[in-house]
């Protein structure tokens, strides 16, 4: 279960710079920053999965 909250968090924060960039490429300025919001926001996310799963293994 850890393990799989990790990667899904983690695999989020990928997700949204692919989304990001692809947005990029279609001239969206907009559409790519705000992309970008959601990729710092899953990224502050995982930082927090990581504590959390840190202090279960640690228990």
């Amino acid at each position: 279960m850890k393990k799989a909250l990790y990667e899904a968090v983690l695999q989020d924060v990928g997700r949204y710079e692919d989304l990001a960039l692809r947005a990029e490429g279609s001239a969206d300025d907009e559409l790519a920053g705000f992309f970008r919001e959601v990729r710092d926001e899953n990224r502050l996310r995982a930082e927090k999965a990581r504590r959390l799963l840190a202090q279960r293994v640690a228990e």
